[in-house]
């Protein structure tokens, strides 16, 4: 079964920003694009959360070090595909403050306002003159409407582009927009995944910690995707806001869902997927324990492999959430597949097999579940199955 398509859903990005993406020769066809730029008309306030792998892109260094020296204040991000600038040294990181600086010096602004991100192989030098040549045409052919091209851009196995808008309201009334862009499609695992994430909108939250704040979000949505279990020595999630103020909660409840949103199209568009799996844990303690339990649940081979499989396979999904280190009572335990419970309390239910397995197969988005019976925390994963055209795509990834 081909991975499911992206939406057509209008993407359109927020006042005060403009894009633009193309080919630099980092990827080998000449149509698709490899560069892409995010541009506001001022420094806006941002915030970013980082990978926790011990192996780190070039560019998480220079980010981390540019956020603090501008406070946070960010006029331009670049993106490069193809290339992930990681495991190259001190060369990759003064690779990527030279594109940083060159492009400063074309906007008028210090570098440190100047974000750069890199995604693709690891382990080649930065064609950092390709990249170069190059910005003069990004800058010149930066616009409102180039959303969808940025968004093709930074892509890598991805097989459609990610992107989503949002509205909700500013404190004085208006209409605020968010428009977020993720890439994605393995070597995705929480904290964080193979990503890159970007968010920006038309406003800030009024008196609130961003970086906390981006955080929080991140925790409720791409920490919520697994595909593989491995976890990119690149990811980037930044949130980028600016213009009017917004309601705290507000702009946080409408950035958490925004991100949600493109962290299930990650999850849709996991290498060689046939189905979108969400994990739905109930009963936990607290929602740390939930989350813990589906990322073992998500990341286990065997309920990946029998939903590829379409076997309804509830012992597998009870035998992860029991190895997850939580302590459950599994006499108390419920299990479903769509609405199926083949498993109540310490007693199978053969007879509704069926109808677990008639939701395998009749759904491209489907729903394993666990109540723990310990209390009142959820939360939902989101994952894939495990299919021969996982392996054959990671297995010739560099060739």
């Amino acid at each position: 079964m081909a991975a499911p398509a992206a939406s057509s859903d209008p993407v359109a990005l927020p006042q005060g920003f403009s894009a633009n993406a193309l080919h630099c020769g980092l990827r080998k066809d000449p149509n698709h694009a490899d560069l892409g730029l995010l541009l506001a008309d001022a420094a806006r306030p941002a915030a970013a959360v980082f990978t926790t792998n011990r192996l780190v892109g070039a560019h998480i260094h220079v980010c981390r070090e540019h956020l603090q020296q501008s406070r946070g204040l960010v006029r331009a991000v670049l993106v490069n595909a193809r290339n992930a600038n990681c495991a190259t040294g001190e060369q990759g990181i003064r690779d990527a403050r030279e594109c940083c600086a060159a492009l400063a010096e074309r906007i008028g602004c210090p570098v440190e306002q100047v974000l750069m991100a890199s995604t693709g192989p690891i382990g080649a030098p930065l064609p950092k003159q390709k990249i170069l040549a190059k910005l003069e045409d990004l800058l010149a052919g930066a616009s409102t409407g180039k959303a969808h091209e940025f968004a093709r851009a930074i892509m890598t196995t991805d097989t459609f582009p990610k992107a989503r808008t949002t509205t909700f309201a500013g404190t004085d009334g208006t209409e605020r927009r968010a428009t977020g862009f993720s890439k994605g499609a393995g070597m995705i695992h929480p904290n964080m995944a193979t990503m890159l994430a970007f968010t920006v909108a038309d406003a800030n939250p009024a008196d609130a910690d961003l970086a906390a704040m981006c955080r929080r979000i991140a925790d409720r949505s791409y920490h919520r995707v697994t595909i593989d279990g491995d976890t990119s020595p690149n990811d980037t999630f930044v949130v980028w806001g600016g213009g009017t103020i917004a309601d705290a909660s507000t702009f946080e409840t409408a950035i958490t869902k925004l991100s949600q949103d493109l962290a299930r199209l990650i999850a849709k568009d996991g290498e060689g997927l046939t189905r979108l799996i969400t994990v739905q844990v109930r009963g936990a303690a607290t929602e740390a324990e939930a989350n813990h339990v589906g990322r073992t649940i998500g990341t286990s081979p065997l309920v990946k492999t029998a939903v590829a499989g379409l076997d309804p396979n509830w012992g597998r999904i009870l035998s992860a959430a029991g190895r997850a280190g939580v302590p459950f009572d599994a006499e108390k335990a419920r299990v479903w597949v769509g609405d199926a419970e083949v498993y109540h309390k310490g007693v199978p239910h053969p007879e509704r097999e069926k109808a677990a397995h008639e939701h395998l197969v009749n759904h491209v988005e489907v729903v394993l579940g666990v109540d723990l019976g310990r209390g009142n925390a959820s939360a939902d994963i989101w994952t894939c199955d495990l299919t021969k055209d996982y392996v054959q795509i990671n297995a010739d990834y560099r060739s």
